[in-house]
């Protein structure tokens, strides 16, 4: 799958670097792929996402080939499990797809690759299990804290962080609904405007 390197590439690695699968070690771009998977890792659990499913689609998207379950388990050094469960964790987000070879009984599995369709499933997918609880609870916090004297200044601080809340939702719903092409245009937009700054 991944094509060989010069012998002394792993000799090349940092001292402290951790070890590499053998595949990934003998990549012509193996220090490169193991920095951006554990990149990723360390990413996901920042995010509260569980750090195997952050490494298997970075290793996916970063390398651009099919993998096989065996082949990332084994690269990733984690239990079949863990790449099931995360796989399908993945490809549930819409950001993994499972990709069938004639003539193989095993299924690969592939990264989208268009960076707007990852930004809108990754965002979409956030919206709903992070944005849309923390605006319901502002929502309810507000109706139950009344608009009298003791309470108005709980109550203000409680209504300005359920707008700010649900200025985020409006924007995050309206990225989502954008299709990839209006993404790109988007992009280029303030693309243009950082370089005059």
């Amino acid at each position: 799958m991944m094509t060989s390197p010069p012998d002394d590439q792993a000799a090349n690695a940092p001292p402290s670097a951790a070890p590499l699968a053998p595949i990934v070690a003998n990549h012509p771009h193996g220090e490169l792929i193991r920095q951006f998977v554990e990149h990723w890792g360390v990413m996901a659990r920042a995010w509260g996402i569980n750090a195997s499913m952050g490494e298997l689609f970075a290793l996916l998207y970063v390398t651009g080939t099919d993998w096989s379950a065996e082949e990332l388990r084994d690269t990733l050094q984690v239990s079949r499990g863990n790449v099931s469960m995360n796989l399908r964790e993945l490809i549930a987000w819409g950001v993994v797809h499972k990709v069938h070879r004639q003539g193989e009984r095993r299924e690969f599995y592939r990264a989208e690759e268009d960076v707007w369709t990852l930004f809108r499933r990754i965002l979409g997918e956030r919206k709903r299990r992070e944005l849309d609880p923390t605006l319901a609870v502002l929502d309810r916090a507000v109706a139950q804290v009344p608009d009298d004297e003791p309470n108005r200044d709980q109550r203000r601080r409680l209504v300005e962080l359920q707008q700010f809340f649900a200025l985020m939702n409006t924007l995050a719903t309206r990225l989502i609904t954008l299709n990839a092409d209006d993404l790109r245009d988007l992009g280029q937009i303030f693309g243009d405007e950082a370089s005059k700054s």
